[in-house]
């Protein structure tokens, strides 16, 4: 509690990128991200049973969707990092790994969002299960887990906010040829915090809506549409411009307009509940 009361003061905040236990360095992203991907399997594991499903299936059901949010995740920051692959493309026949680090050193949460998906339908089909009801049970607690990844990301020094003064003391991690340092960058907003706040939110309105039945694409396309706004207007207080930006607005923008659109597509689109 200390440490995040200082995090959070003015001008004294310091980024926690790892910890020290027994002589190993644990990053706290990954720590972080872990623990908020249990907590969110415990918590719906207990709709477990509304859905004909057992608390074990919510766990594999969680395990998949952890690897699909990883690499969805991975392979989304590639794309936005196309240009940046091809201008280093030297470095293919001298350092492949600073090249592959490049390419695949960051992650694009719609990516990750979108591999999530992908991953949950794999599970069904290969369950034998009903991917509306693994919806159901996944979807109301992603953004409680999503949560914890931005607090990850601010003990990281990732996804920092635009310099303000009134913000906090953030210090990035460089890494460069195997040697970390931590680099002073100015008083920024505390953006990652604003979206695990964001997020918790989310979580408790889906959580409220989803106590009634519901279909599962309005539950989809509710998370859709709230989150996406909420990314929309953040976007505007990101101090990092890695993930890239076309024209008037960044990658992640463009991906909240078009989600957006989807899912109030969805909405009004009334199907037959399968």
């Amino acid at each position: 509690m200390v440490v995040l009361l200082q995090l959070l003061l003015r001008g004294t905040g310091n980024m926690l990128p790892f910890i020290t236990i027994f002589g190993f360095e644990i990053p706290m992203f990954g720590t972080i991200g872990i623990l908020g991907l249990v907590i969110a399997t415990f918590v719906a594991s207990c709709r477990a049973k509304r859905y004909n499903l057992t608390r074990s299936d919510t766990v594999y059901i969680a395990s998949y969707v952890g690897i699909g949010l990883i690499v969805g995740a991975m392979l989304m920051f590639a794309i936005t990092r196309i240009p940046v692959l091809w201008r280093a493309r030297e470095l293919i026949t001298t350092n492949i790994l600073a090249w592959l680090n490049l390419g695949f050193g960051g992650l694009v949460f719609y990516g990750g969002l979108f591999g999530a998906v992908i991953a949950a339908f794999l599970y069904a089909k290969k369950m034998n299960q009903p991917f509306g009801n693994i919806v159901l049970l996944i979807v109301p607690v992603f953004p409680l887990a999503h949560a914890f990844m931005r607090i990850g990301c601010f003990l990281a020094g990732c996804c920092f906010g635009m310099e303000s003064e009134f913000g906090i003391a953030a210090y990035l991690v460089s890494e460069i040829n195997g040697v970390r340092a931590i680099i002073p960058n100015g008083i920024r907003l505390p953006v990652q915090l604003y979206e695990s706040f964001a997020n918790l939110i989310i979580f408790a309105v889906i959580w409220t809506f989803t106590i009634k039945e519901r279909r599962w694409q309005d539950v989809i396309c509710f998370y859709g549409l709230m989150y996406s706004v909420v990314r929309f207007v953040l976007e505007y207080f990101r101090g990092d411009a890695a993930r890239g930006a076309l024209l008037w607005f960044s990658t992640s923008q463009w991906i909240s307009i078009a989600v957006f659109a989807v899912c109030v597509f969805g909405l009004m689109y009334k199907r037959k509940k399968i």
